[in-house]
Protein backbone atom coordinates (compact mmCIF):
# COMPACT_ATOMS: atom_id res chain seq x y z
CA UNK A 1 0.00 0.00 0.00
CA UNK A 2 2.80 2.39 0.42
CA UNK A 3 4.42 1.80 -2.52
CA UNK A 4 1.60 2.60 -4.06
CA UNK A 5 0.85 5.88 -2.36
CA UNK A 6 4.36 6.98 -3.30
CA UNK A 7 4.00 5.69 -6.71
CA UNK A 8 1.07 7.74 -6.80
CA UNK A 9 2.86 11.06 -5.79
CA UNK A 10 5.53 10.73 -7.76
CA UNK A 11 3.09 10.22 -10.76
CA UNK A 12 1.11 13.28 -9.68
CA UNK A 13 3.97 15.38 -9.97
CA UNK A 14 5.32 13.83 -12.71
CA UNK A 15 1.69 14.87 -14.41
CA UNK A 16 1.86 18.16 -12.60
CA UNK A 17 5.31 19.31 -14.41
CA UNK A 18 4.17 17.82 -17.68
CA UNK A 19 1.27 20.07 -17.97
CA UNK A 20 3.27 22.93 -16.77
CA UNK A 21 6.03 22.05 -19.44
CA UNK A 22 3.25 21.60 -22.02
CA UNK A 23 1.72 25.26 -21.18
CA UNK A 24 5.33 26.80 -21.26
CA UNK A 25 5.74 25.11 -24.48
CA UNK A 26 2.90 26.27 -25.94
CA UNK A 27 3.66 30.19 -24.37
CA UNK A 28 7.23 30.11 -26.04
CA UNK A 29 5.81 28.54 -29.33
CA UNK A 30 3.56 31.89 -29.32
CA UNK A 31 6.22 34.21 -28.76
CA UNK A 32 8.59 32.70 -31.35
CA UNK A 33 5.93 32.85 -34.10
CA UNK A 34 4.81 36.29 -33.26
CA UNK A 35 8.11 37.66 -33.20
CA UNK A 36 9.04 38.41 -37.36
CA UNK A 37 5.27 39.90 -37.08
CA UNK A 38 6.10 42.11 -34.65
CA UNK A 39 9.53 42.94 -35.81
CA UNK A 40 8.20 43.62 -39.25
CA UNK A 41 5.17 46.14 -38.00
CA UNK A 42 7.77 48.12 -35.84
CA UNK A 43 10.19 48.45 -38.95
CA UNK A 44 7.41 49.74 -41.33
CA UNK A 45 6.74 52.45 -38.74
CA UNK A 46 10.31 52.90 -38.10
CA UNK A 47 10.12 53.70 -41.99
CA UNK A 48 7.11 55.95 -41.86
CA UNK A 49 9.35 58.34 -38.92
CA UNK A 50 12.27 58.01 -40.54
CA UNK A 51 10.55 59.72 -43.44
CA UNK A 52 9.14 62.59 -41.16
CA UNK A 53 12.37 63.39 -39.25
CA UNK A 54 13.97 63.68 -43.27
CA UNK A 55 11.33 66.41 -43.42
CA UNK A 56 11.69 67.83 -40.62
CA UNK A 57 15.58 68.22 -40.53
CA UNK A 58 14.54 69.91 -43.96
CA UNK A 59 12.40 72.86 -42.30
CA UNK A 60 15.00 72.91 -39.26
CA UNK A 61 17.36 74.13 -42.29
CA UNK A 62 14.94 76.19 -44.28
CA UNK A 63 13.22 77.98 -41.23
CA UNK A 64 16.95 78.52 -39.52
CA UNK A 65 16.95 82.09 -41.80
CA UNK A 66 14.08 83.10 -40.72
CA UNK A 67 14.42 82.70 -37.10
CA UNK A 68 17.75 84.54 -37.52
CA UNK A 69 15.80 87.16 -38.94
CA UNK A 70 13.45 87.25 -36.29
CA UNK A 71 16.07 87.30 -33.37
CA UNK A 72 18.45 90.18 -35.40
CA UNK A 73 15.15 92.17 -35.70
CA UNK A 74 14.30 91.90 -31.56
CA UNK A 75 18.02 92.55 -30.60
CA UNK A 76 17.75 95.81 -32.84
CA UNK A 77 14.47 96.72 -30.97
CA UNK A 78 15.89 96.32 -27.86
CA UNK A 79 19.06 97.59 -28.87
CA UNK A 80 16.61 101.13 -30.09
CA UNK A 81 14.39 101.00 -26.69
CA UNK A 82 17.78 101.13 -24.57
CA UNK A 83 19.10 104.16 -26.52
CA UNK A 84 15.69 105.94 -26.38
CA UNK A 85 15.13 106.08 -30.32
CA UNK A 86 11.73 105.26 -31.59
CA UNK A 87 11.08 101.53 -31.59
CA UNK A 88 8.04 101.59 -34.08
CA UNK A 89 9.53 100.68 -37.08
CA UNK A 90 11.41 97.92 -35.12
CA UNK A 91 8.70 96.45 -33.73
CA UNK A 92 7.11 96.25 -37.28
CA UNK A 93 9.82 94.47 -38.16
CA UNK A 94 9.77 92.57 -35.41
CA UNK A 95 5.81 91.41 -35.72
CA UNK A 96 6.59 90.38 -39.64
CA UNK A 97 9.53 88.15 -39.04
CA UNK A 98 7.59 86.64 -36.23
CA UNK A 99 4.44 85.83 -38.75
CA UNK A 100 7.36 84.89 -41.71
CA UNK A 101 8.45 82.09 -38.86
CA UNK A 102 4.86 81.29 -37.69
CA UNK A 103 4.25 80.37 -41.20
CA UNK A 104 6.52 78.60 -41.74
CA UNK A 105 5.42 76.32 -38.41
CA UNK A 106 2.25 75.42 -39.85
CA UNK A 107 3.98 73.14 -42.16
CA UNK A 108 6.02 72.10 -39.26
CA UNK A 109 2.56 71.13 -37.04
CA UNK A 110 1.17 68.96 -39.94
CA UNK A 111 4.42 66.99 -38.96
CA UNK A 112 4.21 67.11 -35.57
CA UNK A 113 0.79 65.80 -36.08
CA UNK A 114 1.95 63.05 -38.52
CA UNK A 115 4.39 62.27 -35.84
CA UNK A 116 2.10 61.73 -33.37
CA UNK A 117 -0.26 59.05 -35.18
CA UNK A 118 3.15 56.92 -36.26
CA UNK A 119 3.95 56.88 -32.77
CA UNK A 120 0.65 55.50 -31.55
CA UNK A 121 1.02 53.17 -34.81
CA UNK A 122 4.30 52.14 -32.96
CA UNK A 123 2.94 51.62 -29.46
CA UNK A 124 -0.05 49.48 -31.11
CA UNK A 125 2.56 47.96 -32.79
CA UNK A 126 4.38 47.28 -29.62
CA UNK A 127 1.86 46.71 -27.46
CA UNK A 128 0.71 43.28 -29.82
CA UNK A 129 3.59 41.68 -29.20
CA UNK A 130 3.07 38.82 -26.61
CA UNK A 131 6.51 40.05 -24.60
CA UNK A 132 7.28 42.98 -23.06
CA UNK A 133 8.56 46.30 -24.85
CA UNK A 134 9.17 49.52 -23.95
CA UNK A 135 6.23 52.29 -24.40
CA UNK A 136 6.87 55.41 -26.86
CA UNK A 137 7.35 58.64 -24.99
CA UNK A 138 4.76 61.11 -26.29
CA UNK A 139 6.06 63.43 -28.81
CA UNK A 140 6.46 67.19 -27.25
CA UNK A 141 4.09 70.04 -27.62
CA UNK A 142 7.30 71.91 -28.97
CA UNK A 143 6.16 73.66 -32.65
CA UNK A 144 10.04 73.79 -33.68
CA UNK A 145 11.34 71.14 -36.09
CA UNK A 146 14.14 70.79 -34.71
CA UNK A 147 12.91 69.45 -31.05
CA UNK A 148 10.09 67.39 -33.48
CA UNK A 149 12.86 65.99 -35.26
CA UNK A 150 14.51 64.81 -31.93
CA UNK A 151 11.37 63.53 -30.84
CA UNK A 152 11.92 61.53 -34.36
CA UNK A 153 15.10 60.36 -33.55
CA UNK A 154 14.34 59.22 -30.23
CA UNK A 155 11.48 56.96 -31.98
CA UNK A 156 13.68 55.44 -34.22
CA UNK A 157 16.34 54.41 -31.79
CA UNK A 158 13.53 53.09 -29.29
CA UNK A 159 11.98 51.24 -32.76
CA UNK A 160 15.38 49.76 -33.15
CA UNK A 161 16.02 48.56 -29.95
CA UNK A 162 12.28 46.77 -30.04
CA UNK A 163 13.30 45.33 -33.20
CA UNK A 164 16.73 43.49 -31.86
CA UNK A 165 14.68 42.89 -28.58
CA UNK A 166 12.09 40.93 -30.14
CA UNK A 167 14.39 38.76 -32.11
CA UNK A 168 16.29 37.89 -29.22
CA UNK A 169 13.21 37.32 -27.67
CA UNK A 170 12.72 34.78 -30.77
CA UNK A 171 16.02 33.15 -30.47
CA UNK A 172 15.36 32.74 -26.94
CA UNK A 173 11.77 31.23 -27.19
CA UNK A 174 13.13 28.53 -29.41
CA UNK A 175 15.94 27.57 -27.26
CA UNK A 176 13.33 27.23 -24.45
CA UNK A 177 10.81 25.49 -26.54
CA UNK A 178 13.72 22.91 -27.26
CA UNK A 179 14.39 22.56 -23.51
CA UNK A 180 11.06 22.16 -22.50
CA UNK A 181 10.56 19.81 -24.98
CA UNK A 182 12.92 17.12 -24.30
CA UNK A 183 11.97 17.17 -20.61
CA UNK A 184 8.54 16.84 -21.60
CA UNK A 185 9.41 13.70 -23.61
CA UNK A 186 11.44 12.38 -20.87
CA UNK A 187 8.30 12.46 -18.54
CA UNK A 188 6.12 10.09 -20.78
CA UNK A 189 2.76 10.59 -22.47
CA UNK A 190 0.35 12.46 -20.87
CA UNK A 191 -2.44 10.58 -21.52
CA UNK A 192 -0.36 7.01 -20.53
CA UNK A 193 0.64 9.17 -17.57
CA UNK A 194 -3.20 9.93 -16.80
CA UNK A 195 -4.29 6.37 -17.20
CA UNK A 196 -1.65 5.30 -14.20
CA UNK A 197 -2.28 8.36 -11.95
CA UNK A 198 -6.26 7.22 -12.78
CA UNK A 199 -5.26 3.52 -11.93
CA UNK A 200 -2.88 4.18 -8.76
CA UNK A 201 -6.09 6.12 -7.47
CA UNK A 202 -8.01 3.03 -7.70
CA UNK A 203 -5.48 1.13 -6.22
CA UNK A 204 -5.88 2.87 -2.90
CA UNK A 205 -8.89 3.26 -0.23
CA UNK A 206 -10.39 6.53 0.61
CA UNK A 207 -9.29 6.12 3.91
CA UNK A 208 -7.07 3.51 6.05
CA UNK A 209 -6.66 2.47 9.77
CA UNK A 210 -2.86 2.56 10.32
CA UNK A 211 -1.40 -0.07 12.93
CA UNK A 212 0.92 1.16 15.71
CA UNK A 213 3.71 -1.35 13.72
CA UNK A 214 3.61 0.77 10.81
CA UNK A 215 6.79 2.54 10.06
CA UNK A 216 6.67 6.09 11.51
CA UNK A 217 6.50 7.57 7.88
CA UNK A 218 3.62 5.73 6.80
CA UNK A 219 1.02 8.03 7.78
CA UNK A 220 2.83 11.02 6.16
CA UNK A 221 3.18 8.88 2.69
CA UNK A 222 -0.39 8.05 2.60
CA UNK A 223 -1.92 11.25 3.42
CA UNK A 224 0.28 13.10 0.56
CA UNK A 225 -1.57 10.32 -1.60
CA UNK A 226 -4.68 11.45 0.10
CA UNK A 227 -5.80 8.70 1.89
CA UNK A 228 -7.10 9.85 5.00
CA UNK A 229 -5.39 8.35 8.00
CA UNK A 230 -6.91 7.10 11.04
CA UNK A 231 -4.89 5.24 13.74
CA UNK A 232 -5.34 1.44 15.03
CA UNK A 233 -7.69 1.66 17.84
CA UNK A 234 -9.85 4.91 16.74
CA UNK A 235 -13.40 5.06 16.32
Amino acid sequence: MLEVADELVEARARQSRLEALNREIAHETEIAEAAPSVVDAVRDRRAQIEAIARELEQQWVSQGPLVSAWQRAVELSQLAEGSGADTAEYGDEVDRARHRVEDARLGTRELLDRLCTEREHLADAMLAAPFDLPTPPAVRDDGRPEAGRRDALGLIELADEAVAAARSEQVRARRRVAEASAEAAGLGDAGELADRVAELERALPESLDVPGSAPPSAGMRLQRAGVRVRSAGMA
